[in-house]
């Protein structure tokens, strides 16, 4: 069975305007049904653990609902909307952690692992994490795709 790079971008947000939103719907949802690409981690740590400690959701009650639902992307807002505390929904809300995330730099070493990865030069550039997310994305996509066609 094979094993999925997410490559929804951090940048993208859905019909509740929340960045990171759809890609940590698609990381559960590869999750719960064993698909997500054993380098990534889903729910807990980095911006998943920030966005539903933002919300105010547990990880277990979310991945419960993932397990049991598989829920499309719109269920998944919906089941924000029920169960997250209205106070995380407000748009001041959103629109603070939207300007954090966006503005959240990778911290060392991670952040030279990646760009080394990527082949890009170690320096002293500014790479909003989120751009450095995708980037690296990319590179696990594209690997994962030759490696399939040199088997």
């Amino acid at each position: 069975m094979n094993k999925f790079v997410p490559l929804i971008s951090s940048r993208s947000t859905g019909r509740l305007g929340i960045v990171h939103l759809p890609r940590l719907w698609q990381k559960m949802l590869l999750a719960s049904k064993d698909r997500l690409n054993d380098d990534y981690k889903s729910g807990v740590g980095g911006l998943d653990g920030w966005l539903l400690d933002t919300l105010g959701l547990e990880y277990e009650a979310t991945a419960a609902f993932f397990a049991k639902a598989a829920p499309t992307y719109l269920d998944f807002e919906a089941w924000i909307k029920q169960n997250a505390p209205a106070e995380k929904l407000t748009s001041e809300a959103i629109h603070t952690f939207n300007q954090e995330v966006l503005a959240f730099h990778k911290p060392e070493p991670e952040r030279n692992v990646m760009l080394e990865r990527a082949g890009l030069p170690v320096d002293d550039t500014i790479w909003p994490a989120v751009d450095l997310n995708d980037q690296d994305d990319w590179v696990g996509f594209h690997q994962e795709i030759v490696q399939d066609n040199q088997n």
